[in-house]
């Protein structure tokens, strides 16, 4: 006969597996998702590769049961113990996959992956810089030093063999305007298992980007002409020639005024003049004509 503990402990057991039939006895979905393959049970002395780091699948389950779920409740574990040197294809199965309980894989891409198993060998090889994005305009990129510039690498002995150079992750350039120095992490590469140093110190040199223009009819202006006169021409100047960074020669002709001194003009008339200009910014004008300018001057 049984006791009232053990008439509990069954009681419990029941009304827990009805709960569970209750959730997954209700609406279906389907969801995809990617999911890591992982190699285990790896010899010493080996490294093994996948050809693809992750495969995609469409898992499918009760509706409550797929709102909960998450990309590390579905495990893909390929044991390689028996695996020979070289390369094998492996097909990729639903029933391979390590699921919740109630859900199921129905479909898998890729559905077969290439496994290499190879012996595990050391390199030196030399780091180069990856960069995105552009500086400030009115700026260069001048040099990027990398310390070190070369790191050991172990690996794959196929995969090493044909590596020559590894690359930083991009270093970021984007309106920058001075120089710089940071630490950059090194891409992962398949095969390669280990990267010593794993970042490298990136010192980033930047210059102005100095630029020749040349500008035809600019204006010049009559300055300190006597309140009752007035310019009857347009005086302009037929050609300039500047140098300077290239942000500023964008906005030249707005930032930039030529001027003759009309301060010696007592009344209408025709009458030349030197020509100088105006400006806060820093550039170099390399030529000007003509060196002096025409003027009409009449009353007001």
């Amino acid at each position: 006969m049984l006791n009232n503990k053990t008439l509990l402990k069954i009681l419990s057991i029941l009304i827990a597996l009805g709960m569970w039939i209750m959730v997954v006895s209700g609406h279906e979905e389907t969801k995809e998702m990617t999911v890591p393959v992982k190699l285990i049970n790896v010899s010493g002395g080996k490294v093994a590769i996948s050809d693809y780091p992750n495969v995609s699948i469409t898992i499918k389950g009760a509706a409550r049961l797929m709102q909960s779920l998450a990309n590390s409740d579905v495990l893909l574990d390929i044991d390689v113990t028996v695996f020979p040197n070289g390369q094998s294809i492996r097909r990729i199965l639903p029933a391979d996959f390590k699921t919740p309980l109630g859900l199921e894989v129905i479909d898998v891409k890729p559905s077969e992956l290439r496994i290499t198993l190879d012996n595990i060998t050391a390199k030196e090889v030399r780091v180069l810089p990856s960069t995105i994005g552009e500086v400030k305009q009115g700026y260069m990129l001048e040099s990027i030093t990398l310390k070190p510039n070369s790191v050991s690498v172990t690996g794959a002995k196929s995969i090493l063999s044909k590596l020559e150079n590894i690359s930083t992750i991009p270093i970021n350039l984007s309106e920058r305007n001075e120089n710089f120095v940071q630490n950059v992490l090194l891409k992962d590469y398949d095969g390669v298992t280990k990267i010593q140093p794993s970042s490298v110190e990136v010192r980033v040199k930047l210059k102005e980007n100095m630029v020749e223009h040349e500008f035809i009819n600019v204006p010049v202006e009559c300055m300190n002409l006597k309140g009752n006169l007035m310019v009857a021409n347009t005086p302009s100047l037929s050609y300039v020639k500047v140098r300077g960074r290239e942000d500023i020669i964008d906005t030249f002709l707005d930032t930039v005024t030529f001027v003759t001194d009309c301060s010696n003009i007592n009344g209408p008339g025709s009458y030349t003049g030197s020509v100088a200009y105006r400006t806060n910014l820093v550039i170099d004008i390399l030529n000007l004509e003509p060196q002096t300018i025409n003027i009409e001057i009449k009353e007001r």
